[in-house]
């Protein structure tokens, strides 16, 4: 029975040192294809920068006539019309630096536009609880003022909330879903695409605003209406009469002129995009990385 008892404890040990082994080969094998398949998105960040950055200087360096940009504008809103509306331009995200530095009290429209976005973007992440954004929006611009006066360097994504379960959720927000379609109220995108705290008067360039933005703005329907009329071929310029009249075909009657003091409708030819987001998905990893395109720096 001795005899027997120790072939047993032999074998079991053996077993868990077995199990063991096996156990920190799979871990390594699972590390192994991580690292391997975020190197690879990462090659893939790069080559998409690389050919960015150079279309960028070669187009910076051309010397173009009218004739030639207003056919290179021509060509850009074919190929809008035909492809998926490029991501939200930083020059048009929502500002939340005044509201920061003055309240909402000086700026209740600009709170109101950020709490409808909060409420727009990021309904599944919401609890059962009424004005939900609201509570948020006045928690984040607590915390963010609280860490401009901390902090040397003031960053959005660094803001870190009182409120541990609020915490917890704008991670979320931050990070955003891989794939999302207001539309089909499925997905949302990360907060910072959208939303930006810097000390400048810069107004909301709606030409080059995703038209989840505009939804955000004006309603779906005149979102929709307005991005196609502006970038299609020989489309209407940018004016007031133009979003008046197209307010009126999708029913919103009136637009405040509050609102439209937020908007900038001119001088949005010159904007060029310093910096882009670059993305790249590989083996279950997916890499998002921002990127400056000023060959001057």
């Amino acid at each position: 029975m001795n005899v027997l008892g120790l072939v047993f404890s032999v074998l079991l040990i053996l077993s868990y040192g077995y199990y063991a082994l096996l156990d920190k080969h799979a871990a390594g094998i699972k590390l192994r294809n991580a690292y391997l398949s975020h190197y690879e998105a990462n090659r893939k960040v790069l080559n998409q920068y690389e050919s960015q950055f150079y279309n960028h200087a070669l187009k910076r360096a051309k010397t173009q006539t009218r004739s030639e940009e207003m056919q290179e504008r021509q060509e850009a809103g074919e190929e809008i019309n035909e492809k998926e509306p490029e991501l939200n331009r930083e020059c048009a995200r929502l500002n939340l630096w005044p509201l920061i530095q003055e309240g909402k009290e000086a700026h209740p429209v600009l709170y109101e536009l950020a709490a409808k976005l909060i409420l727009t973007f990021y309904e599944p992440l919401h609890p059962e609880e009424k004005r939900f954004e609201y509570r948020f929006l006045n928690l984040l611009l607590a915390s963010a003022k609280k860490s401009v006066q901390d902090e040397k360097k003031f960053a959005l994504e660094k803001i870190v909330l009182l409120d541990p379960e609020m915490q917890k959720i704008y991670y979320k927000m931050l990070r955003g879903t891989k794939k999302w379609d207001l539309r089909e109220k499925t997905g949302y995108p990360p907060f910072s695409e959208y939303v930006k705290a810097e000390p400048s008067q810069e107004k909301i360039c709606i030409f080059h605003a995703h038209p989840d933005l505009l939804t955000v703005i004006f309603n779906p329907k005149m979102a929709w209406k307005l991005h196609t009329e502006i970038h299609r071929q020989d489309g209407s310029p940018l004016t007031r009469e133009l979003l008046e009249r197209i307010a009126g075909e999708t029913h919103i009657f009136t637009i405040d002129q509050k609102l439209l003091d937020l908007l900038q409708l001119s001088g949005y030819q010159n904007h060029e995009d310093q910096k882009k987001t670059f993305i790249a998905d590989v083996g279950g990893v997916s890499l998002r990385k921002k990127l400056s395109l000023d060959n001057s720096r």
